[in-house]
């Protein structure tokens, strides 16, 4: 029997510079990661030529491709002031995609990778009840996924 490899979880990286001198900063509290992947398109339609008084069928042409990614979870104070330095930025986003497995770290499936800027950072604070937050990353380019080695 074979069984699909589930992710558990995910998590959202802002990553500046590069290679060796790159540094990784979690956006801690945001636990439930959504990825939108579109391939914007227009809808033309055509005549078959041979049979002029068919009905035309339609033929899709793909404009683009964009990607966003909306993440939710707890309001982390720690976090406020670098989403708010972050809101509305160019900058590189890695997202780990894990299962649990027990270790500090998880196992990590695979990595998401690509430049976005953070349109939205929302706080919800609730005096009962547990405070939430939600931030949107709309993609700019290619979303890259590397499967874990």
């Amino acid at each position: 029997m074979s069984y699909p490899q589930e992710f558990d979880a995910a998590i959202i990286y802002t990553v500046v510079g590069s290679g060796g001198t790159a540094v990784r900063t979690v956006l801690c509290g945001i636990e439930d990661v959504s990825i939108n992947e579109v391939a914007n398109t227009t809808d033309r339609f055509r005549t078959d030529c041979a049979k002029p008084g068919a009905i035309p069928t339609r033929s899709v042409r793909v404009n683009s491709t964009q990607w966003d990614v909306t993440g939710s979870g707890v309001t982390n104070a720690t976090d406020v002031a670098a989403r708010k330095s972050a809101l509305g930025q160019h900058l590189n986003y890695e997202i780990d995609a894990i299962r649990y497995d027990g270790t500090d770290e998880g196992e990590v499936l695979g990595t998401f990778a690509g430049p976005g800027v953070l349109t939205s950072s929302n706080n919800n604070m609730q005096r009962q009840g547990d405070s939430g937050s939600e931030v949107t990353i709309a993609g700019e380019g290619e979303l890259i996924w590397t499967p874990a080695a």
